[in-house]
């Protein structure tokens, strides 16, 4: 049977990795051997000399697939490449920066041609407009309003890089959610690999006691229906994997339908080093949602300085070249003595200094109405960032309280009730093959196992889950996953 990319065998990958050798010592059980802590695959019901079965598994072991898995930091460090809105907002960050330079910069100069007073009969302006006019004006802004200016617009780059950067953390929590998804339907399916196993030469030794008489017929149906409803959950489970799959090449920026993806079972759960004073003090440092209303804050801040600066005048400078095709203007005044060489080509120039009056009373009420709309919104965002605080560290001590109770459970799980539940199962084969229970109770006591061992995994990746929650919240990865 296939398991998502890899084929399962009786020698189960889990078995194989964590469960089927325990110091080299091999345990006798009604004179077959078997591994002491794979419990799974109680020996007799295995007909192949050990032998065989101990070569076929040490060839399966050094052909285990864990080889080619892919670690959770190297899927994240694929998306900090790949994912496509992680490129947009690295878009954002450079359309920010390319915005702040050309703030920087004078508004342009104006240039104008004109050509005064072309009569109607001969409207020729080159030869019959009295004044040609070519005229160049800039206006400067004094001050420091182009710097202030520049400071403030720069700020929008720090908030967009804070945007990115609460994105990524968020990515990294979704891959890691998606991560640990995977592994445990895959875990579960290995689980119910293994049970489908068991159950099918549970059956045959039962065939064999029926037609002795030492077992009835309805405990051949019984261990039918229970391979059914295995093999239906396998297939249940293999359904969850591939949909998990789509996400996270989503997540990745890979092609959806690719299936070249591998996660690691043979790892450890992260451990938090951290007391939960340090994480609050982290959370309010390096939270990019909090450094991006301070960043906020901040802009407005110096939007208030730029708002103080337009009160101070702009400059206008104007230079100006006439050119008169026709002489000087002649009014009822000209003297006479000024009519000699009148239709010659004058040339003259002008030189024009302007400023702006903001401070006028009719202008400067725009300005004061500018600065308390700053001031407000300065208010409001400060407001938002403290409630916006107090709610991240109320989540936070919660967080931290429901990771501490996984990690409790996972312990209980792993240390007790899973080895107890192996070590009942172990005795109720015997005593079955010995008549001395019902296939029943033996059936129970093989569904509590698979689901305990599958609530122990459950167990695993919402701790997890949370761990990779409480680093999205203080914005900074705690500890690196154990491979």
């Amino acid at each position: 049977m296939k398991h998502g990319r890899w084929k399962m065998t009786a020698c189960s990958p889990r078995l194989r990795g964590r469960q089927g050798r325990e110091d080299g010592r091999w345990k006798m059980a009604s004179g077959i051997k078997y591994p002491v802590s794979g419990i799974r695959y109680p020996a007799f019901f295995i007909r192949l000399p050990s032998a065989s079965v101990f070569v076929i598994c040490v060839l399966l072991f050094f052909s285990t697939p864990e080889a080619y898995a892919q670690s959770v930091d190297s899927l994240i460090s694929e998306a900090m490449i790949n994912n496509p809105q992680l490129k947009a907002l690295e878009s954002r960050i450079k359309s920010a920066e390319y915005k702040s330079e050309g703030v920087g910069y004078l508004p342009p100069p104006t240039i104008g041609l004109e050509f005064s007073q072309v009569p109607f009969e001969n409207p020729n302006p080159f030869n019959q407009a009295l004044s040609q006019n070519l005229s160049v004006s800039q206006m400067f802004m004094l001050g420091g309003k182009l710097n202030a200016m520049t400071k403030a617009e720069r700020k929008n780059i720090s908030i967009s890089e804070k945007e990115y950067e609460a994105y990524r953390l968020q990515l990294i929590s979704k891959i890691k959610s998606k991560y640990y998804e995977i592994w445990m339907n895959e875990h579960h399916m290995e689980l119910r690999e293994e049970n489908i196993n068991l159950l099918r030469n549970l059956f045959k030794s039962t065939e064999a006691l029926y037609t002795t008489g030492k077992a009835k017929y309805s405990d051949l149906l019984m261990i039918k229906a229970e391979l059914a409803s295995s093999e239906t959950q396998y297939k249940v489970f293999e359904n969850e994997v591939s949909a998990a799959l789509f996400r996270m090449n989503a997540l990745l920026g890979r092609d959806l339908d690719n299936k070249d993806l591998e996660v690691y079972h043979a790892w450890s759960i992260d451990s938090l080093n951290y007391s939960p004073e340090e994480l609050e003090e982290i959370l309010s440092s390096s939270n990019p949602e909090i450094q991006k209303m301070e960043q906020m804050i901040e802009m407005n801040k110096l939007e208030i300085a730029v708002n103080d600066k337009e009160l101070i005048p702009d400059l206008m400078l104007q230079g100006m070249v006439m050119r008169m095709p026709r002489g000087m203007f002649l009014t009822t005044k000209t003297p006479v003595h000024m009519l000699d060489g009148m239709g010659e080509t004058e040339y003259m120039y002008a030189v024009m200094a302007s400023i702006t009056l903001p401070f006028a009373p009719w202008s400067a009420g725009k300005y004061s109405a500018r600065e308390e709309e700053l001031n407000s919104t300065i208010s409001g965002l400060s407001s938002e960032k403290y409630d916006m605080q107090r709610r991240m560290i109320s989540d936070l001590k919660g967080t931290i309280e429901r990771l501490k109770s996984s990690g409790d459970q996972v312990s209980l799980y792993s240390n007790q009730v899973i080895p107890l539940y192996k070590e009942t199962l172990e005795a109720q084969l015997s005593e079955f093959l010995n008549s001395r229970i019902s296939i029943n109770d033996l059936i129970s006591t093989m569904q509590m196992l698979v689901m305990k061992e599958e609530e122990e995994a459950e167990f695993k990746m919402n701790y997890q889950m949370i761990f990779s929650e409480i680093e999205s919240m203080v914005g900074k990865r705690l500890s690196k996953t154990k491979e």
